[in-house]
C-alpha cells in the first residue's frame, strides 16, 4: 500500500473517531442532560475561523509529514526524516494544537462545555504522549538533529 493511501487512511480514522464520533457522543449526552446553550452568530464567525485556521494548519503538518518526513503523524507509519518546516520552524506540535483548535471551535460553536471539557483533555493526553513516547523516540530516531531542533524550537509556544 502506498505512502498516499496509508497517510489517507490513517487520518481518515483517526479524525472520524476524535472530530465525529467522540463529539457527537459528547453532544448527544448534553442534549439528553438539557445542558446545551446557544453561541451568538458573532461569536460562531470567529469558532467558523478558529476551526478553519486549525483544520488547515493540521493539513499542511500531514502533507510535511509525507513529503519531507515520508511517513504519517501516526506512531504505526512514523515518519523517516525529522521535519522542521513550514510550522515546524515556530512549534514543535504543530499538528496537536491545529487539533486543539478544531476542538475549541466545536466547542465554541456548539456552545457545550462537555466538548470545552474533552478539548482540554485531549491537550492533557497529546502532552503526556508527547514527553513520554514521541519526545524519547524522535531522540532516538534522530539523535543530535532533535537535540537541537528541541533545544532551538519550543514544544506548545511559538518562539519567534
Amino acid at each position: 500500500m502506498g505512502l498516499t493511501i496509508k497517510n489517507i487512511l490513517v487520518n481518515l480514522f483517526y479524525y472520524a473517531f476524535t472530530l465525529f464520533a467522540v463529539p457527537r457522543v459528547l453532544l448527544w449526552l448534553e442534549a439528553r442532560w438539557d445542558s446545551i446553550g446557544r453561541t451568538p452568530t458573532g461569536l460562531r464567525i470567529i469558532f467558523i475561523f478558529l476551526g478553519i485556521v486549525g483544520a488547515l494548519l493540521q493539513l499542511w503538518c500531514i502533507i510535511l509529514f509525507q513529503r519531507v518526513g515520508k511517513g504519517t503523524p501516526s506512531p504505526a507509519v512514523p515518519t523517516n526524516k525529522l521535519v522542521t518546516q513550514g510550522p515546524y520552524r515556530l512549534v514543535r506540535n504543530p499538528m496537536n494544537i491545529g487539533e486543539v483548535m478544531v476542538m475549541l471551535a466545536l466547542a465554541g460553536w456548539f456552545a457545550s462545555w462537555m466538548l470545552l471539557v474533552y478539548a482540554v483533555l485531549a491537550w492533557l493526553a497529546f502532552h503526556v504522549f508527547i514527553v513520554t513516547f514521541e519526545e524519547p523516540r524522535h531522540l532516538e530516531d534522530f539523535g543530535r538533529d532533535y537535540e537541537e531542533y528541541k533545544r532551538s524550537v519550543n514544544r506548545w509556544l511559538p518562539k519567534f
